[in-house]
């Protein structure tokens, strides 16, 4: 009994679908744990930690060059400026060389030198130390000094005018009065106490003027107390707001020290790693394989058949190293060529009634291989017909 495929449309359908499915999933396992990423992720640590050390050297430049600056601030400014830089990246210059020496000589060498650790110690200590005065210094650069606002007082002048102007038309008045009313140099009882009153009305007008200049100084003093309050205030928030800022820059400041060297470390230690793994992958390829005792054992265990499975049975899986820096790619194996009755099977779907060869068919009703075998299938059912 012969055993017929399926149809090739819906089991190549089937076929494409697992294809997709499982290089989907495989990209997905190599992206998950491929051991290449691995590495990559420590290298972009390390370029993460060498941007944060270069971030941190700029902010102590930046620092030790506002406390440096106040040191030559008696000369020109131009002359100041090239002093202060010039001064300031010589000490990181050295700070950083120094401090290179001292990692180098500690992950690699195990051993460090005493000149370059003491240099080390004495340009670091010195940055902190200049880092933390430029941060005290930097506040008040920083938060605007407050500044003492005169209150708008009010002016005496149009008190003075007005009452001056009143007393005098009085003073007018009383003296028209008095000479209308002088008889031989002499004012009689009535008119003198008409020019009394003249003068009462003089002095009291005089007191409201006094009494309106004391309330205008009053008021004015007020306006001087509530700005000085103020003022007072205003400063008070502003030494306060500079003692804040003063405290967190000086944090900033030795953070920004520890994170160089952090970061320094961080980046020796990588760099010291991948040096041992790559020195590590020379010397296994340079050193040569003793067979002389597994053969021995071969012979026992395979006989005659040790060339045919010798190699089989010792054949590793080719499995890549999780490391630091990245191998070449392990070489895929070759895949098993398929068994000879499946590559039959796939060869064909039906065979011909006609010629007997096997073929695959297009349709449900694709009974012959060829027009021919079809044309000669008719010719021979006619011809039976007929006879």
């Amino acid at each position: 009994m012969t055993t017929f495929a399926e149809n090739p449309h819906s089991k190549q359908r089937k076929l494409k679908n697992y294809a997709i499915f499982n290089w989907s999933l495989s990209k997905t396992l190599d992206q998950k744990f491929e051991h290449k990423n691995f590495a990559r992720r420590f290298a972009w640590a390390n370029m993460a930690f060498l941007g944060m050390g270069a971030i941190a050297q700029l902010a102590s430049l930046t620092t030790a060059f506002t406390m440096l600056s106040y040191l030559f601030i008696n000369i020109h400014w131009m002359l100041r400026i090239a002093c202060s830089a010039a001064l300031v990246l010589m000490i990181e210059v050295i700070k950083r060389e120094s401090t290179h020496d001292v990692m180098k000589g500690l992950f690699q060498y195990q051993d460090v030198e005493k000149f370059s650790a003491f240099l080390a110690l004495v340009t670091v200590g010195a940055s902190i130390f200049i880092s933390i005065e430029g941060a005290k210094i930097l506040p008040s650069l920083l938060v605007d000094e407050v500044n003492f606002h005169s209150p708008r007082l009010k002016s005496s002048q149009g008190i003075e005018t007005d009452f001056n102007n009143r007393i005098l038309s009085l003073e007018q008045e009383r003296d028209n009065y008095r000479k209308t009313r002088l008889y031989q140099g002499r004012l009689a009882r009535k008119d003198s106490k008409v020019v009394e009153q003249y003068n009462q009305k003089i002095e009291a007008t005089q007191t409201q003027k006094d009494a309106a200049l004391a309330a205008l100084l009053l008021d004015n003093q007020a306006l001087q107390e509530k700005a000085a309050q103020d003022f007072q205030s205003r400063k008070n928030t502003m030494i306060v707001e500079r003692e804040k800022l003063g405290t967190q820059l000086v944090r900033a400041a030795i953070g920004f020290e520890l994170l160089f060297l952090l970061s320094m470390c961080f980046s020796w230690w990588y760099y010291t790693e991948c040096l041992k793994e790559k020195e590590e992958k020379a010397e296994n390829a340079q050193t040569p394989i003793n067979k002389g005792s597994t053969t021995a054992v071969l012979q026992q265990y395979y006989g005659d058949n040790l060339e045919k499975n010798a190699e089989q049975a010792h054949e590793a899986p080719n499995i890549q190293k999780i490391g630091f820096i990245d191998y070449q790619q392990p070489q895929k194996q070759p895949q098993k060529q398929p068994q000879k009755e499946d590559k039959i099977k796939k060869e064909y779907t039906r065979i011909c009634p006609q010629c007997g060869n096997g073929f695959i068919h297009k349709s449900h009703n694709h009974t012959y291989c060829k027009r021919s075998c079809l044309i000669a299938a008719r010719e021979k059912k006619s011809s039976a017909s007929s006879n």
